[in-house]
């Protein structure tokens, strides 16, 4: 058995790129080097109980096939397009010039440590992230949750040391790396918000816990009443993060789409596709997983993750590798 089983659960995933942004980092930090380290699946199902079904059991409930591969998840022939795009991308050590910015707010910001989690004991652990519609479901004594998350209804990672589960929600922390990194600050600017889902409630908690003030915008999803209550005005907003993918404004304001489709085009494209006014989803995608191994599952190795210019450019060099097979 790997040393450390990871899986994204939800439905949807077919489309996720959150095993190749796993991989990606794996390899950053050495853990993937040895086939044995690591092993990732897709769970597609509809239920937590499933998710962690899978946890305990191992089994996959149902094998599907994988976009960027078209072909099944885990089984040889996207093993081996992983192992080359994961080799194509370690070969970048630069990250690309267009992905970065003189703001220094990513570099003063330094979330603050989960407190209770154990340091790592166990030579197994199982690495989960939720995606829809499971973000909402978990409530459970038997998970010892490490911030809000499952109060507000926004857990999206999970991790089984070998002795209990452990979760967090960190939508919100990569959605606030995203915008640091673009020179939006929440004490000084206000946040448009498209959507009251969990990621959305995840950001706003963040959001307001950062001295930011949010407008709820029209959504498919109204925002529930939260911790951020109190953080909510009608001022308009300088920054939208769109979550239901239905915000039309135009201009020159910064949006932050939360969704991703699979890429077209050569190098110099793809960039050019994750460079504002409108970013692409994986930016917020990439924020997240960073702040899944900082916070969650390798905290001790924080310091040693790639930067998220790096990861992105990382990954848009992956997905074009994956794309010549594809």
């Amino acid at each position: 058995m790997a040393a450390i089983r990871y899986g994204i659960a939800g439905t949807p995933v077919e489309h996720s790129l959150s095993p190749l942004l796993t991989a990606l980092v794996a390899d950053h930090l050495g853990l993937n080097r040895s086939g044995n380290m690591l092993s990732m699946e897709l769970l597609d199902v509809a239920s937590i109980h499933d998710a962690l079904a899978w946890g305990y059991a191992g089994a996959v409930p149902s094998p599907i096939d994988w976009v960027y591969t078209q072909a099944v998840f885990g089984k040889f022939r996207t093993k081996a397009l992983l192992e080359k795009a994961i080799k194509a991308a370690a070969s970048v050590e630069v990250e690309d010039p267009h992905l970065t910015t003189d703001s220094p707010l990513l570099a003063e910001h330094s979330p603050l440590p989960l407190n209770g989690l154990p340091t790592r004991m166990f030579n197994e652990e199982i690495w989960v992230n939720l995606t829809a519609p499971l973000k909402h479901q978990l409530d459970s004594s038997a998970v010892m949750c490490l911030d809000d998350s499952m109060a507000t209804k926004s857990v999206n990672a999970l991790r089984w040391d070998g002795k209990g589960w452990w979760c967090c929600g960190v939508d919100g922390e990569g959605i606030l790396s995203v915008l640091l990194h673009h020179g939006i600050d929440p004490k000084q600017h206000v946040l448009g918000l498209v959507g009251g889902g969990g990621a959305a409630r995840s950001t706003a908690s963040v959001w307001a816990r950062n001295g930011g003030r949010i407008h709820p915008l029209k959504s498919k999803r109204v925002l529930e009443s939260g911790p951020w209550d109190e953080s909510l005005t009608e001022e308009e907003p300088d920054v939208i993060v769109d979550f239901d993918g239905t915000w039309e404004g135009g201009g020159d304001m910064l949006v932050l789409n939360a969704t991703y489709q699979p890429m077209d085009g050569d190098y110099d494209a793809r960039i050019e596709s994750l460079i504002g006014p409108s970013l692409n989803g994986r930016w917020m995608l990439a924020a997240q997983h960073l702040a899944c191994w900082s916070q969650l599952w390798a905290p001790e190795m924080a310091q040693q993750l790639p930067s998220l210019p790096l990861l992105l450019t990382r990954l848009v060099e992956a997905e074009l590798m994956l794309a010549h097979y594809a």
